[in-house]
């Protein structure tokens, strides 16, 4: 059982997810499509533009990780990071465009590189704040729930404001960003002189490279619909208004299932738990192929059934890396590694939303017929198959003998508990 107290702690450590989820679903959802169609840039050029910028922060990820690991972070970290994301924001959505490529694509770095000095730290934190497997869930299911509390909150939020107002709401919630990355306080480095920044210790690490190839085939998976989901409802399903409410319906049905999850995952382990999440989203989405004008309503199923398992393909591999992360830690000596281990979660993370965006606009660029759309049966492939592909080869990965460490883990940990 949590106190009061035990709880006040994850919503602490949690509330950063409400703004940066807020300020990230425009970016991911619907600033890539509309920088190609209403910025004038392109399909090919804003699916170039996002993979370039995506491959420059993947190359930040470890450094910042490495920085952390050493010398720790405190409020002029959280601050420094915050302005620049603040002020790349702030630019690329209150500015006309269209600017010259290079403009795009330096505030695209920019703002990918405060985001990276915010998240690598935050992500890395129950490293040090969790004392068990229980604690991990926790603290990992509250980051979560909040994150996506947050997507809800910038799905609500142009429903009840004007556009003009929309706008101005930024400056607000960056604000309360800030607010929240300084109430996480100073968190000490481990002061050492060989923290490498090189991420070749991390690969040779069996434990670490057996979790991440999975762990980035999924989020490939998992980032390839979001790219394209307007384009989906609104050249297969053509109900482009009905983009809000999907959305709405997904995610909250995310914040419902996460309890769910962590009470499932204490009782039958993360890894069980994380694969069965998988195999039944994959079903329940695999469905939506089958759709075209005029089932939305079933559509809005298939986002019930796949946001219920939102919550296994969020929170439990996050706990999962945590723990490995202490693991490693405490049987290694690897105590100058966590924050490099979740830059390198990180990395790959960012690595596969870059290769969604540009292989899924570049291909739908090359698919683009005379008027300028791409064909249903293109966005279709991409949006639905693709991704179900992927998350079943993630399914039979997580199979592997390489992960039996993960079961005898949560096994150990529970006895001793």
């Amino acid at each position: 059982m949590h106190d009061s107290g035990s709880w006040l702690r994850y919503l602490r450590y949690a509330l950063p997810g409400l703004p940066l989820a807020a300020l990230m679903l425009p970016f991911y959802i619907y600033v890539p499509l509309w920088l190609s169609e209403h910025g004038n840039y392109g399909y090919t050029l804003v699916g170039a533009l996002f993979f370039i910028a995506r491959i420059s922060d993947v190359l930040t990820d470890l450094p910042v990780g490495a920085w952390i690991d050493r010398k720790g972070c405190g409020a002029p970290w959280w601050l420094s990071s915050w302005f620049l994301l603040a002020v790349s924001a702030l630019v690329l959505f209150l500015l006309p465009h269209p600017w010259p490529a290079w403009a795009l694509l330096l505030v695209l770095v920019l703002l990918m590189l405060g985001w990276t000095g915010i998240n690598v730290p935050w992500l890395a934190l129950p490293v040090s704040l969790a004392r068990n497997n229980g604690e991990r869930l926790a603290y990992n299911s509250a980051r979560e729930a909040m994150l996506l509390f947050g997507t809800l909150v910038a799905m609500l939020l142009p429903g009840i404001l004007s556009p003009d107002a929309l706008r101005w709401m930024l400056m607000p919630m960056l604000g309360f960003l800030l607010f929240t990355a300084l109430l996480q306080g100073r968190h000490k480095g481990v002061t050492s002189s060989h923290t490498a920044t090189s991420i070749w210790p991390l690969i040779k690490e069996p434990r670490v490279l057996s979790l991440a190839l999975p762990w980035c085939i999924n989020m490939l998976a998992n980032a390839i619909p979001g790219t394209i989901l307007v384009l989906f409802m609104r050249e297969v399903l053509v109900a482009e208004d009905a983009v809000p409410a999907a959305l709405l319906v997904y995610f909250l049905s995310g914040l419902i299932g996460v309890p769910f999850w962590y009470a499932l995952a204490r009782r039958i382990g993360s890894l069980t738990a994380w694969r069965l999440g998988l195999c039944l989203s994959a079903l329940l989405f695999g469905f939506a192929a089958l759709l075209g004008e005029g089932d939305l309503y079933w559509f809005i199923a298939i986002c019930v059934g796949t946001g219920l398992m939102l919550g296994a393909d969020q929170a439990l591999p996050s706990a999962m890396q945590t723990g490995l992360a202490q693991s490693l830690a405490s049987n290694g000596g690897n105590k100058d590694m966590g924050a490099r281990l979740f830059a390198l979660w990180s990395m790959l993370s960012k690595g596969a939303m870059g290769i969604a965006v540009g292989v899924a606009y570049l291909w739908l660029g090359s698919q683009t017929s005379m008027e300028n759309v791409p064909p249903a049966w293109a966005i279709s492939s991409a949006y639905v198959l693709a991704p179900v592909l992927l998350k079943m080869v993630v399914f039979f990965m997580l199979g592997q003998s390489s992960l039996a460490w993960l079961a005898k883990e949560w096994e150990h940990e529970e006895t001793a508990a």
